[in-house]
C-alpha cells in the first residue's frame, strides 16, 4: 500500500508555499504556545506590498501590548476587555477584527496570569492575587464572548457540532452479572457449584410470590459445569412458571506479552473466565436466600501507595519523580465470612487471608472512604470522596465532591449519588435509620444550594444530606459560621430525626457563642411536612481548647456524643427530650497521649461502647481485661449508660510492641468489631506487609479476640478506614457470586439522584447571536422527560430534543428542528452550571453543508462558528488547576488566530490560476528543500 502511495505522489504536480511564518506556527503548536503570524500582509507583486487585514496583536511586528504589560494592566484593576485599545492599522479593515483582537488581548491577559502563578518563586500570596483578578477576568472576558456580535463570523465559548447528547440515566436494568466463578471451560466442573450448594430463588410479579428452591444435590452424577448448572437451574424456573433465566457469561482469555522493547514475546491466551448472568423482566422482582447464614463483616481500605514529598535517591528520573509525587492508592471494599466454616479461596485473589469472601477494587475516581454501614435490606452504604469522573459517567463540578455509594452483599454497586459541591467537599458522617432512611454529612467549599448567600470558596461549612430508602434525595441542609466547621457524626433517633455532632472554630447559628479553640456542636434536624429541614436546635459545647467530635449515640431520648478534647477521650450526655438540649453527664476518660476516637456505639445490653486508640494504658473507664502492650494500643471500653463510674464498666487494650490504631469501630449485640493498622507484631498474627490493616472482634468483658485477622493490600501498604457487620449476611450465595435479597434494585430516574445537579442549577438557550438567553432551571424532581419539554419550549421549538437508550441507559440528543435553525447552549454560573453536570457540551449546534470550494460551512448561510471550547469554571486554585488553564486558553487564542486567517484570506484576491500543469517527478530542488524545511523544524523540536 505505501509502494503504491508514493508513485501515486510522485507522478502529480507539486506545488509548494513555505516561508518562515510555518517554522514559527509549527513551533508554536509543538510547543503548546498560541499560534502566531509574522505580518498582516497580503499578496505581493514585485516590491509592493498590499495590505488585506490589519496587523494582530500577536504578531511580532504588532504595536499591541504583549503578555507582561497586559498582566501589569490587569493588576492593577483595568478592565480585560477594552475594544479601545485593539488598534486597527489598515484603515477601512472591518470592526470583526477589532473585536478579535479585543478578544485576544483578554484571553491572553488571562494567560499570562496563569503563566505568572505557575513561575519559579511566585509565592502563596501572590497566587492568591492572581486568582482573585483571574476569576474577574474570566467573567469579563465570557460576558464578552457570549455578547458578541460580528458581520461575517461566530464565536461560542463552548464547542461547535451538529448535535449534542446529555450524560445518561440508567434504566430499570434486566440483567445481573455475578463476579467471576470459573476459569477454564463450560463443561469443567466448576468449584464453586461442588458441595452442598442450596439456595432459594423469589420472584414477585404484581401481587404473587413464587419459590423456586435450587438444590444442586439433585443433579446426581452430572458434572455441575456452568452449562449444566444454568440448564438445571432454568428448569426449575420453567416449571415454577416465571420468565427469569439464568445464562452464562463468557469473558475470553487474551494473550499476555512479556518482556520489553525488542525481547517482548506474546504467549497463548489464558483460559476464558465465567460468570454467570441472571435475565429478568421489568415486570419481575428476583431475590436469593439461603437456608444457612453466618455473620458478614465489611471493611473499607486505601491500599498503595500514598503521595510523597520526600526526596528521591539522587538521579532519580522525572517520571520517578512524578510518580513519587502522584501515588499509587486505590480504595477498596472486603467482605468476611467471620463464623461457620468459609468458602474456598476465590481464584486470582491478591492478597488474600482466610476468611475473605471477596476485595473489591473501587472505581479510580473514588478517593478516600470515610464510612460505611449496612442497611436493613442487606445492602451495604459506603461514604466516599470523589476526585474525578466516575465510570458511570456522572461529572463533579469541583476539584472534590462527596459520593454515597449503595452495594448489594454481592458488592455490586446499585447506585452512586453525588453531592453536587461547587468547589470541594468531604464526607465525613453516615448513618442509616431503621425505616432505611440514610444521613450523610461532611464538610462543603464554594456553592452548593442554590441562592446560598454564605456560600464560600475557600472556608468550609458544614452540611447534611437526607436521602429515603429508595435513593432520593429528601433534602441537602448546609449549615456554618463565621470560620471553618464540619459535620463528623451522625444519627437517627426514633422518629426519624437526624442528630448531628459536628465541630466549628466560631459561633455556630443559633448555638450561643463559641467556647475557644474549636469546639464540639450538637444540633437537632426534623423534616417538615414539606419535606424540608427544619432544625430544631444547635448547642456548642467542650472547653476552651481544641475539642473534636467523633462519634454520637442515640439512646432513646438522650444522645451521646464522644470525642477528643484538649488531647483527653471525653463522653458527654444531652438529654434532647426537649426544645434545646440539656448535659446531663460528662465521663473523662484521660489523657489519649496524642491517640484518637475511632467511635461509640450502644451494645445490646444498653452500655456505651467507646473504642480508640491511645499511649496510655491507664485510661478511666473500669476493670482492665486486657492490658496495653506498649507503644500505640487499640482500646475498647463499655460504660455504664448514665455515663456514672460503674462496677460493670471494663477496658480492653488491642496491639504489639509498637503502634496500633484502631481507625473505625461497630458494634453488633454485644459484639464489638475493630479495624486498623499494625506496622509491627499483633497477638498471634504474623505480619504480612510494610503496614498491615486488622480486623478483630474484642471481648471487652474477658479481654480475648474472638475473631482475628491480620491482611496486607498493594505495596505492602494497607490502611482499613471503616467497618460495618451484617449478621447473617454471608452465606453460600457469596461462593458463587449471587447477592442475599434483591437484584435489579429500583432505579430513580430524577436527574438529581444520577448526576451532580442540585435544584436551581441553570443553563441558557439562545436562538440568534447577540439574542436574548432564555433560562433552563433545574427543578428538585427533574426528570429527562420534563428537561426535554423545558429545552424544546426555551429554544421557541427550534430543537429537536429527542431520547436515546445506550448499554441501558437514556440520555438526550438535541439537534437543530431544520437546516436554518442555530442554537447556542451557555453555560450558567460556576458552581451552578447545568450542562457540565449534565454531561451537555455547552456551544453552538447548528446543521452543515459544504461549499462550492468544497468547505463544510454552516447550513444557514451565516458565517463560520469558531468555538473557544473556554470552561466557565476555570482557575487558578492549584497546580493543576493553573496548567489546564493555560492549556484551555492556548486552545482558545490558537482558535482567534484561525478565524482571523479565515477573515483575511477572505479579503485577499485569489491569484490567477494557469491551465499549464506541471506533472512528474518532483523536482530536485524541491525535496531538498522540503528536507531542509524538515531538518529545521527537528532542530526547533527536538525531533517531535
Amino acid at each position: 500500500m505505501r509502494a503504491r502511495r508514493s508513485a501515486s505522489v510522485r507522478s502529480r504536480p507539486v506545488v509548494l508555499s513555505l516561508d518562515s511564518s510555518t517554522l514559527l506556527s509549527y513551533y508554536q503548536t509543538k510547543s503548546g504556545l498560541p499560534l502566531s503570524t509574522s505580518s498582516g500582509s497580503g499578496t505581493t507583486s514585485g516590491s509592493t506590498t498590499t495590505k488585506y487585514a490589519p496587523t494582530p496583536p500577536w504578531d511580532p511586528l504588532a504595536t499591541a501590548p504583549k503578555e507582561s504589560a497586559l498582566v501589569q494592566s490587569v493588576m492593577s484593576g483595568r478592565p480585560f476587555i477594552n475594544e479601545g485599545s485593539a488598534q486597527l492599522d489598515l484603515p477601512g479593515a472591518s470592526d470583526d477584527y477589532r473585536k478579535l483582537f479585543t478578544l485576544y488581548q483578554g484571553l491572553n491577559s488571562l494567560y499570562g496570569l496563569a503563566d505568572q502563578a505557575q513561575a519559579k518563586g511566585v509565592t502563596n500570596y501572590q497566587i492568591a492575587q492572581y486568582s482573585k483578578v483571574f476569576a474577574q477576568g474570566l467573567s469579563q472576558v465570557t460576558s464578552y464572548v457570549n455578547n458578541l456580535q460580528l458581520s461575517q463570523l461566530r464565536v461560542t465559548q463552548g464547542a461547535v457540532g451538529a448535535s449534542t447528547t446529555s450524560a445518561g440515566v440508567p434504566n430499570q436494568p434486566t440483567t445481573y452479572v455475578t463476579k467471576v466463578i470459573h476459569s477454564g471451560t463450560s463443561s469443567d466442573a466448576v468449584d464453586a457449584f461442588q458441595g452442598n450448594v442450596q439456595f432459594d430463588i423469589t420472584v414477585k410479579k404484581g401481587q404473587s410470590t413464587v419459590d423456586v428452591p435450587i438444590d444442586l444435590s439433585q443433579m446426581g452424577s452430572q458434572t455441575r459445569s456452568m452449562g449444566n448448572v444454568v440448564a438445571f437451574i432454568n428448569d426449575q424456573l420453567s416449571a415454577a412458571g416465571v420468565f427469569t433465566r439464568f445464562a452464562t457469561k463468557r469473558i475470553p482469555g487474551e494473550p499476555r506479552v512479556i518482556g520489553t522493547g525488542i525481547s517482548k514475546v506474546t504467549l497463548p491466551a489464558l483460559a476464558d473466565d465465567w460468570a454467570l448472568q441472571i435475565n429478568s423482566s421489568a415486570v419481575e422482582q428476583v431475590s436469593f436466600s439461603a437456608p444457612t447464614t453466618n455473620t458478614a463483616v465489611y471493611v473499607t481500605q486505601t491500599a498503595g501507595t500514598p503521595p510523597s514529598t520526600a526526596a528521591l535517591p539522587v538521579g532519580s528520573s522525572d517520571a520517578q519523580k512524578a510518580a513519587a509525587a502522584k501515588g499509587d492508592l486505590e480504595s477498596q471494599l472486603l467482605k468476611f465470612q467471620t463464623d461457620g466454616t468459609p468458602p474456598p479461596q476465590p481464584a486470582g485473589e491478591a492478597n488474600y487471608v482466610d476468611g475473605r469472601l471477596y476485595s473489591k477494587t473501587l472505581d479510580s475516581a473514588i478517593g478516600a472512604t470515610h464510612a460505611m454501614t449496612t442497611a436493613p435490606d442487606g445492602s451495604v452504604y459506603v461514604l466516599a470522596d470523589v476526585t474525578d469522573q466516575t465510570s458511570d459517567g456522572q461529572t463533579i463540578k469541583g476539584a472534590q465532591d462527596v459520593a454515597l455509594q449503595k452495594y448489594d452483599p454481592a458488592g455490586n454497586l446499585v447506585y452512586s449519588r453525588n453531592l453536587g459541591a461547587g468547589v470541594s467537599a468531604t464526607g465525613l458522617a453516615l448513618s442509616v435509620s431503621s425505616t432505611g432512611q440514610v444521613a450523610i454529612g461532611g464538610s462543603v467549599t464554594g456553592s452548593l444550594n442554590s441562592g446560598e448567600t454564605i456560600a464560600s470558596s475557600t472556608t468550609s461549612d458544614s452540611f447534611v444530606s437526607l436521602y429515603d430508602a429508595n435513593g432520593q434525595e429528601v433534602w441537602t441542609q448546609r449549615r456554618g459560621s463565621s470560620s471553618a466547621d464540619q459535620v463528623s457524626a451522625l444519627g437517627f433517633g426514633a422518629d426519624g430525626t437526624v442528630y448531628v455532632a459536628g465541630q466549628s472554630t466560631a459561633n455556630m447559628p443559633g448555638a450561643g457563642g463559641a467556647l475557644g479553640g474549636t469546639d464540639g456542636y450538637l444540633e437537632a434536624i426534623t423534616t417538615t411536612s414539606k419535606g424540608q429541614p427544619s432544625v430544631k436546635f444547635t448547642s456548642q459545647f467542650g472547653t476552651s481548647g481544641n475539642d473534636a467530635p467523633a462519634g454520637l449515640v442515640v439512646n432513646g431520648s438522650n444522645v451521646v456524643v464522644a470525642g477528643v478534647e484538649q488531647g483527653h477521650a471525653v463522653l458527654r450526655d444531652f438529654d434532647v427530650s426537649g426544645a434545646a438540649p440539656a448535659q446531663t453527664a460528662t465521663r473523662d476518660l484521660g489523657d489519649l497521649q496524642g491517640g484518637n476516637i475511632a467511635g461509640v456505639a450502644l451494645n445490646a445490653s444498653g452500655q456505651v461502647v467507646i473504642a480508640g486508640s491511645t499511649r496510655n494504658g491507664a485510661l478511666s473507664a473500669g476493670t482492665v481485661t486486657n492490658a496495653a502492650s506498649g507503644g500505640q494500643d487499640a482500646f475498647a471500653a463499655t460504660l455504664d449508660a448514665s455515663l456514672a463510674p460503674a462496677s460493670g464498666d471494663a477496658i480492653a487494650y488491642y496491639g504489639g510492641s509498637g503502634d496500633d490504631k484502631a481507625t473505625a469501630m461497630t458494634v453488633s449485640g454485644n459484639q464489638v468489631w475493630l479495624t486498623g493498622t499494625a506496622v509491627t507484631d499483633l497477638p498471634n498474627l504474623t505480619p504480612v506487609g510494610k503496614r498491615d490493616g486488622f480486623l478483630v472482634n474484642l471481648n471487652v468483658a474477658t479481654g480475648a479476640t474472638d475473631y482475628a485477622r491480620r491482611f496486607a493490600a498493594k505495596d505492602g501498604l494497607d490502611a482499613p478506614t471503616a467497618v460495618a457487620v451484617a449478621p447473617g449476611g454471608a452465606s453460600i450465595l457469596d461462593q458463587i457470586g449471587l447477592p442475599q435479597g434483591a437484584i435489579n434494585q429500583k432505579q430513580s430516574v430524577n436527574l438529581i439522584d444520577n448526576t451532580s445537579l442540585r435544584p436551581g442549577d441553570i443553563f441558557y438557550i439562545k436562538t440568534q447571536e447577540g439574542g436574548a438567553e432564555r433560562k433552563v432551571s433545574i427543578d428538585a424532581g427533574e426528570t429527562l422527560d420534563t428537561l426535554k419539554l423545558k429545552i424544546q419550549r426555551a429554544s421557541g421549538f427550534q430543537v429537536n430534543v429527542t431520547t436515546t437508550t445506550v448499554n441501558g441507559e437514556r440520555s438526550l440528543m438535541i439537534q437543530p428542528q431544520t437546516a436554518h435553525n442555530t442554537i447556542e447552549l451557555v453555560a450558567g454560573p460556576a458552581g451552578h452550571d447545568a450542562l457540565d453536570s449534565l454531561g451537555i457540551k455547552a456551544g453552538v449546534v447548528r446543521q452543515t453543508t459544504t461549499n462550492s470550494s468544497g468547505q463544510v460551512v454552516s447550513a444557514d448561510g451565516n458565517g463560520t462558528v469558531y468555538g473557544l471550547q473556554l470552561d466557565n469554571d476555570l482557575n487558578l486554585n492549584s497546580a493543576d488547576a493553573i496548567k489546564h488553564a493555560a492549556a484551555q486558553l492556548a486552545g482558545a487564542m490558537s482558535t482567534l488566530v484561525g478565524a482571523y486567517r479565515d477573515l483575511k484570506a477572505a479579503a485577499t484576491p485569489q491569484p490567477k490560476t494557469t491551465t499549464n500543469k506541471a506533472s512528474g517527478p518532483v523536482p530536485t530542488y524541491i525535496s531538498n528543500e522540503i528536507a531542509n524545511y524538515q531538518a529545521a523544524l527537528n532542530r526547533l523540536t527536538g525531533g517531535g
